[in-house]
């Protein structure tokens, strides 16, 4: 198998995994660039503070796809939807809220 067919390969397995999990229409991960050892909620993942970073992926919405910082006043700014409360949220529920907005605004159609 050359390099290029076995990374083929793992993307394609990667993409399988994701859809797997994922919500029939939208599935937003929240990933974050921060701290070792920063606090984790039970369940929820994470627990997000100020100057955290996060990347937020749509699913079938590459348009949508945003990595941004949690400002100082503990926002983050969304495309499309505005400013979002992230500080003191876990990363699952920042990602229910995101997913919320875009349906409430019908960026997104639900599943």
């Amino acid at each position: 198998m050359t390099a290029f067919a076995g990374d083929l390969r793992r993307a394609q397995d990667r993409k399988r995994a994701t859809m797997r999990m994922a919500h029939p229409a939208i599935w937003l991960g929240v990933s974050l660039f921060a701290a070792a050892g920063a606090p984790a909620a039970r369940g929820g993942g994470r627990v997000l503070t100020t100057s955290d970073v996060v990347a937020i992926r749509i699913v079938d919405h590459p348009d949508l796809d945003t990595t941004t910082r949690v400002e100082p006043d503990g926002t983050i700014n969304f495309p499309y939807v505005g400013r979002i409360k992230a500080a003191g949220r876990t990363e699952d529920d920042l990602a229910r809220e995101v997913e919320r907005r875009l349906l409430e605004l019908k960026i997104i159609a639900e599943p």
